[in-house]
């Protein structure tokens, strides 16, 4: 059976880089491409075919700020008739302006992560048992460095309280790095080979993350120097975090712009306590408990 790995927001940034280098780096895997838009994914897929050729590349349509739509992708998936070998979840959005999704939730939380937890869950049973996860999130997780844990209540529903939503893109990267130690203990309770990590890949300014470019002064770049990094850079990295064989038995480590440095992640990331509750709310949420 083909084998295959699943990459969102594939069509640019950090995805386009992550699935281009991918597919320079092996043709052992189909890669599929799940992008919310399927015409700029399909553009996509052409200037990466340019590069190599021979490489397997499917578009899907993903929108993970969408229940719904999420389970409609895993039926493509499953159409497909293959086995996963890897999950890169990086697709994702930023900005202070929150709104209600139709499924009730924080936008900016269910596209970042609430919708990657039901994706992982869901996919799972389609993944080889040495499967490789990878989560991105941000060094926004930590910052400010006052950020305290409201209850996964508050961070779910916008409009309860005008500064965590003002917070709401820290917050779902905090999540997704909650999600990642919690799934790791999971998997090591169950014996599963399988490993999950995650990753900050730096301030990209290149990238459509960053929409207003006009604010990237000097001065700004300058001040924030020592937390860039470039789509290219960082996309190496999750290229070698996926295929590398020295990390085939690595799990809940968080990376720091590059596979060779994995540092610790935020206070609150390791706190079991909001690990379990923000798991607890997802499960129930995205109806997955039992």
């Amino acid at each position: 059976m083909q084998k295959a790995i699943v990459i969102t927001g594939a069509n640019s940034g950090l995805g386009y880089e992550a699935t281009k280098q991918i597919a320079q780096t092996t043709n052992d895997y189909q890669i599929i491409m799940a992008c919310r838009n399927v015409e700029k994914a399909e553009a996509a897929r052409q200037r990466i075919v340019q590069f190599v050729p021979e490489v397997d590349l499917v578009c899907l349509p993903l929108d993970t700020a969408s229940l719904v739509k999420v389970r409609a992708f895993v039926d493509d998936v499953r159409r497909l008739d293959v086995q996963l070998a890897g999950l890169i979840c990086n697709a994702g959005v930023a900005g202070t302006t929150v709104y209600q999704t139709e499924d009730g939730f924080n936008n900016i939380l269910e596209t970042n992560y609430l919708g990657h937890f039901l994706l992982t869950h869901l996919l799972m049973p389609m993944m080889t048992p040495d499967a490789r996860i990878i989560n991105v999130s941000s060094d926004r997780h930590d910052a400010p460095k006052d950020l305290t844990w409201p209850g996964v209540e508050q961070l779910a529903t916008s409009g309860k309280d005008e500064l965590v939503d003002r917070r709401s893109y820290s917050y779902s990267k905090l999540c997704i790095i909650l999600f990642t130690y919690k799934l790791a203990q999971q998997l090591k309770v169950n014996h599963s080979r399988m490993t999950v990590n995650v990753v900050n890949p730096g301030l990209m300014i290149e990238t459509g993350l960053a929409k207003d470019k006009s604010r990237f002064t000097p001065e700004m770049l300058d001040h924030f120097k020592d937390l860039r990094a470039t789509a290219e850079a960082s996309g190496d990295m999750l290229t070698d975090l996926m295929l590398n064989a020295k990390f085939a038995n690595t799990s809940a480590k968080y990376y720091d712009r590059r596979s060779t440095n994995p540092i610790p992640s935020s206070k609150l990331s390791y706190q079991k306590d909001i690990q379990d509750e923000l798991w607890q709310f997802s499960m129930e949420n995205v109806g997955l408990a039992r």
